[in-house]
């Protein structure tokens, strides 16, 4: 697989240096570890149709207060390996492959920032190794298999047809531009744009983009299905972390109901905070984002025992 060559414009906004590790799967990851190695460990979990860029101001802000600050691309996206058959790309091999990086890293008692498919993928690995985790940060995120209907947007029917979503995510490239345009509030420059295009410039480097809608449980026969209840169900294990839910009030993929219903299953979580913003909170407001991440960190700094 070539390498993503990221242009100068794009480096500019993401400017972080690149690391890699092999995977137990022989796939290579790309991802960044910015600040000190023993400052606390921020975990960054993106969805779709993004990559670690997404949480470029978060990296910033929060490294050069002290704490580290990881963030992976999943295999397919940003500047990690591109499988070029589409078999590759499952919930469970996703989340295999997230125990392998926080296993690889050897990374200790992490916070976890999830947002999109990055929710059940990070909370995949929670309910696998709750005692390694030391916060949650849930934005804008679905894993309800048995205490919410689905409701899918347009966007995420067209993906999963067969051949129309072929020709407009794969062969014509639309779904990152599509995805970004409908779940931001505010119009984002063209050279932000391009920093979550370029690592998609062709056909054969978005087998991800085309498969992870598909990967979406719409039904109780549905390969992710069983995966999705057991993290649903696994959510009471997770009582006794700290966690915020952070959501946009204009969010068209998961409305605001849908945050007060993580409330409802993790009661003892903040929030949800509802912010004047679309579905990438960390383009509309990523200030407000970082205001109530800061007041979050500071009313947890010790870490609870599990009840």
């Amino acid at each position: 697989m070539a390498t993503v060559v990221l242009p100068e414009t794009t480096r500019a906004l993401y400017p972080f240096k690149s690391h890699f590790l092999t995977l137990s799967d022989s796939k290579r990851m790309h991802y960044i570890d910015e600040g000190p190695k023993d400052g606390e460990t921020l975990v960054f979990v993106h969805g779709y149709p993004t990559w670690s860029f997404l949480y470029r101001a978060l990296v910033v802000y929060y490294a050069a207060r002290g704490f580290r600050c990881v963030a992976m691309d999943h295999i397919g996206y940003g500047l990690s390996d591109k499988p070029p058959g589409k078999n590759y790309h499952s919930m469970r091999q996703h989340i295999h492959n997230l125990l392998d990086c926080l296993s690889m890293l050897e990374l200790q008692d992490v916070t976890l920032v999830m947002q999109d498919w990055g929710t059940p993928l990070a909370l995949g690995y929670a309910i696998r190794r709750a005692a390694n985790v030391r916060r949650l940060v849930i934005m804008g995120s679905w894993v309800f298999q048995e205490t919410l209907p689905h409701r899918l947007h347009p966007l995420v029917k067209w993906a999963t047809t067969p051949g129309l979503g072929d020709l407009l995510f794969n062969m014509l490239g639309l779904s990152v531009g599509l995805w970004l345009q409908t779940g931001t509030t505010r119009r984002l420059s063209p050279l932000v744009m391009a920093g979550y295009k370029a690592p998609f410039p062709d056909s054969r480097s978005r087998k991800a983009l085309i498969q992870f809608p598909r990967m979406i449980s719409t039904t109780l026969t549905h390969p992710s299905a069983p995966l999705m209840i057991e993290i649903e169900r696994g959510l009471d294990t997770l009582q006794h972390i700290p966690t915020l839910i952070i959501w946009g009030k204009a969010d068209p993929f998961f409305t605001p109901d849908i945050a007060y219903h993580w409330k409802a299953l993790m009661p003892h979580a903040r929030g949800p905070v509802l912010l004047d913003a679309g579905h990438f909170l960390l383009e509309d407001d990523p200030e407000a984002v970082i205001h109530y991440l800061d007041d979050f960190f500071a009313a947890t700094i010790t870490r609870p025992d599990p009840e």
